[in-house]
């Protein structure tokens, strides 16, 4: 984080060669992201894990509701954990288009040519379905949230798993 920051630091952001250079290295590096989402995608329905997966989903914070007892499979749950990080990374490259199209703000695509790809990469589901890393410990169904703000405001996931 502080490198890219020294990086956009030392970088003539009014050139318009290099907004050109920067915005095309974001389109590509968040092409990158998607594709890996496919990938995982592909290799989940691939693999066809029926283990039943039951844990209690945590309420929105500050709300009144009680945890919320959830039954699917790994396969779904692998599913649906994937399809939430495409999600963001696409929510993500639409503000950074409006930021850059209309506002003509530079800066932040360098940060989010880089964090997106780590991201990616270093998710649960990039560890178990690209790196073929077994899900125990920190990887065991289901994962804890990446983010502080839901990490911290999120109580414990009581889990079980069984191969039907």
């Amino acid at each position: 984080m502080i490198g890219t920051i020294q990086i956009t630091k030392r970088l003539n952001l009014q050139n318009t060669r290099t907004k050109r250079t920067i915005l095309a290295i974001y389109i590509a590096t968040q092409s990158i992201v998607v594709a890996v989402s496919y990938i995982i995608q592909r290799r989940v329905e691939a693999k066809k894990d029926t283990t039943v997966l039951e844990y209690y989903d945590q309420p929105k914070p500050f709300s009144k509701e009680k945890p919320k007892l959830i039954t699917t499979t790994h396969m779904k749950y692998d599913l649906d954990q994937n399809a939430q990080a495409r999600m963001k990374a696409l929510v993500t490259w639409a503000v950074m288009m409006v930021l850059y199209f209309k506002f003509d703000v530079v800066r932040p695509l360098v940060v989010q040519s880089i964090l997106p790809l780590k991201n990616a990469l270093e998710s649960e589901c990039a560890q178990i379905h690209l790196f073929g890393k077994r899900a125990l410990g920190e990887l065991s169904r289901p994962w804890k949230a990446n983010d502080p703000f839901t990490a911290l405001t999120r109580g414990p996931q009581n889990t079980k798993s069984r191969k039907d």
